[in-house]
């Protein structure tokens, strides 16, 4: 995912996310979110076009899961640090509308320069 390809505000927010690869149980943390995904930082990310289930709490909702499709790597030693971006498939409407209030709220703290 190119970053000017963003259609979606971001708000940059760390928090554990965990997910499933295959048979692999992966703990990872975020850079930043949108209503349209993520960045996890992670050292070893599933190619792009893989499906993992991540997990993770947000605002008042705790361990949601969700699928979700690599569409762009991170290696190590980049300048964004190693991880990849995820796209959300199918998000629950409340989980959307908690996610845009949060990257809603950090923009308006980042406006009034108090972020």
């Amino acid at each position: 995912m190119n970053p000017e390809r963003r259609s979606s505000d971001r708000a940059l927010l760390k928090f554990q996310v965990n997910y499933i690869h295959k048979e692999d149980y992966l703990i990872s943390f975020s850079r930043d979110i949108s209503v349209d995904g993520m960045f996890l930082c992670t050292e070893n990310p599933p190619p792009v076009g893989d499906y993992p289930r991540l997990t993770f709490s947000i605002g008042e909702m705790e361990n949601v899961t969700v699928t979700a499709k690599v569409v762009w790597v991170s290696p190590s030693g980049s300048v964004t640090g190693p991880g990849m971006a995820v796209q959300f498939l199918e998000l629950p409407p409340l989980l959307k509308e908690t996610i845009l209030k949060i990257v809603n709220r950090f923009s308006v703290l980042e406006q009034d320069g108090n972020a």
